[in-house]
């Protein structure tokens, strides 16, 4: 059976599955729980484990220190359950706790690649799945890297949402994984046509 999550002082539960982090399932469920990086780095999520157990995957110990840990302290971007949880959130915004945008899988088809200057590149998404995905100024998705074990890199979108598609301003660095396979000189390089998964929107 799936570990259940309860958070205080909201009232809410949720269930996480397997390899699943305690925000990852919030989001999956609906409840948009106070976060930032979503990689261990800062310390948005925070939250005290009053009851159950888990295990994190890697982090900053600036975020969490060893001592914070042993405390009861977790960082629910980083928190794979072990057990059933009773978590106490030290941040939360009562009035913004359910997602306006379900966070999605999806799949987009390149449109266009386009280069706006020598190092920023517009990348143009045709949602191809799910039908209907939107999403609220400022918010952003992960898009994943072909060819990796589900790498990821995130990108807001700069167009105005409702017209199925996502516009990505993305920066090439020397090297990058992502900004390297909108380079055609590149082997494996994206062309109009090929399909990338994302996952999101993500923000508020």
């Amino acid at each position: 059976m799936s570990p259940r999550v309860s958070f205080e002082p909201i009232d809410v539960e949720i269930d996480c599955d397997d390899d699943e982090t305690v925000l990852d399932a919030a989001f999956r469920q609906g409840w948009n729980l106070v976060h930032g990086c979503r990689e261990g780095q800062c310390t948005a999520c925070k939250s005290f484990l009053l009851e159950g157990e888990v295990t994190h995957e890697p982090y900053s110990p600036d975020a969490l220190s060893e001592a914070e840990e042993q405390q009861g302290y977790t960082l629910l971007c980083r928190a794979l359950p072990d057990s059933d949880l009773t978590v106490e959130l030290q941040h939360f915004d009562a009035d913004n706790l359910r997602l306006a945008h379900p966070i999605v899988d999806g799949r987009a088809r390149v449109v266009a690649i386009e280069p706006l200057t020598e190092e920023i590149l517009r990348l143009r998404l045709e949602v191809v799945e799910p039908e209907g995905f939107t999403f609220a100024p400022g918010q952003y998705v992960d898009v994943h890297l072909p060819g990796t074990d589900d790498e990821r890199r995130s990108y807001s979108m700069a167009n105005v949402p409702g017209d199925g598609t996502l516009d990505l301003v993305v920066r090439r660095y020397p090297g990058g994984r992502f900004s390297g396979l909108l380079d055609p000189e590149t082997d494996g390089a994206l062309a109009v046509g090929d399909e990338l998964g994302f996952t999101g929107p993500y923000g508020t």
